[in-house]
C-alpha cells in the first residue's frame, strides 16, 4: 500500500495543464485522495499539500488543484472534514498564493475559516452563559454531564419545529438516562412565542435565551450559527465530539465515544 501510494503518480505529470483536459485526470487525483489516504484530516491535509506540491510549476494546474481541494472539503458530507478547509484557507489563501481569488471573495473565504476553526471537532467549546426561561442565568460550563448537547434552534423555523420534539422524545427516552444533558439556545427574539413552545413540546431539558442582541449575536457567531437546528455534542470537559449531527443519531454516538473510552482505558492499564 505504502508502496503503491508513493509511486502512484509516478509518469503521471502533475505539472501539465494538459492533463486537466483529458477523462482521466480527475478520476485519478480523486482516486487518490478517496482511496488511498486516511480519511482523518491530518491524512488529508498531507495529501493536499503534496498534490499542491506537484502542481506549483504551473499557474493553472496549481489553481485548479487548490480551489477544486478547497471546495471539496467545504462542501464536504462527512463531519469534520472542515478542518481540511481551515488548513487549505490559512495554507493557501490566507498567505495570498490564491492569485486568482479577489479581496471580496477572499475576505469571506478567510471569515468563514476562522469561524470554522473556532468550533473544530476536539476544540474546547465556547463559554456561554444565558437565561432560562425562569430568568436565571445558566453557564454552559456549569453543567456537569457525561455528554452535553448544545443546539441552537428556534421557535419559528421550520426544520426546528420537525427535529426538536425528535430530540426532545430521545432525550427523554434514552439521552438523559445515558447522561446527556441539552443545553438549547433560542436564536430569535420573542420570548413569550418561544416559552410558549416550550410548554406545547414539554421541553424537560435547559431552555435558554439571551434578550441581549450584541450577546445573541455574539452566541450565534461564536458556533458558527447560519441556519437552524444546530447540535453540538460535547464531552465531559465541554470538547467538541460531533456536530451539525441530527437528533436521531446522538444516542449512538454517544454509545461510541463511551467504546472509544473503554478501548483507551484497556489500552492504558495495559501499559
Amino acid at each position: 500500500y505504502r508502496y503503491y501510494k508513493a509511486h502512484y503518480f509516478d509518469n503521471f505529470d502533475l505539472s501539465d495543464d494538459r492533463m486537466l483536459r483529458t477523462p482521466i485526470f480527475h478520476n485519478y487525483v480523486k482516486r487518490y485522495m478517496d482511496n488511498l489516504t486516511v480519511p482523518l484530516p491530518d491524512s488529508i491535509n498531507e495529501s493536499c499539500d503534496y498534490l499542491i506540491s506537484k502542481t506549483k510549476p504551473n499557474k493553472e494546474m496549481f489553481k485548479y488543484m487548490v480551489w477544486w481541494l478547497t471546495l471539496t472539503y467545504e462542501t464536504s458530507k462527512y463531519m469534520g472534514m472542515d478542518a481540511v478547509f481551515v488548513h487549505l484557507v490559512e495554507k493557501y489563501y490566507m498567505t495570498n498564493q490564491a492569485y486568482w481569488v479577489d479581496s471580496t471573495t477572499l475576505a469571506k473565504i478567510t471569515d468563514k475559516a476562522i469561524n470554522d476553526k473556532r468550533v473544530l471537532i476536539g476544540k474546547q467549546a465556547p463559554s456561554l452563559n444565558m437565561k432560562d426561561s425562569t430568568g436565571k442565568y445558566v453557564s454552559l460550563y456549569d453543567i456537569k454531564a457525561k455528554y452535553t448537547v448544545v443546539v441552537f434552534w428556534d421557535h419559528g423555523c421550520g426544520h426546528c419545529k420537525k427535529a426538536i420534539p425528535i430530540l426532545a422524545t430521545a432525550y427523554d427516552s434514552i439521552l438523559h438516562k445515558k447522561g446527556v444533558e441539552v443545553y438549547a439556545v433560542e436564536t430569535e427574539d420573542q420570548p413569550e412565542e418561544w416559552k410558549k413552545f416550550i410548554n406545547e413540546h414539554h421541553l424537560t431539558w435547559l431552555n435558554l435565551y439571551e434578550p441581549d442582541e450584541y450577546y445573541r449575536a455574539f452566541a450565534k457567531r461564536s458556533y458558527n450559527v447560519t441556519s437552524t437546528p444546530l447540535i453540538y455534542v460535547l464531552d465531559e470537559n465541554k470538547i467538541i465530539k460531533a456536530k451539525k449531527v441530527d437528533p436521531d443519531q446522538i444516542s449512538n454516538l454517544v454509545d461510541m465515544f463511551e467504546k472509544e473510552k473503554e478501548a483507551k482505558a484497556k489500552e492504558a492499564a495495559k501499559k
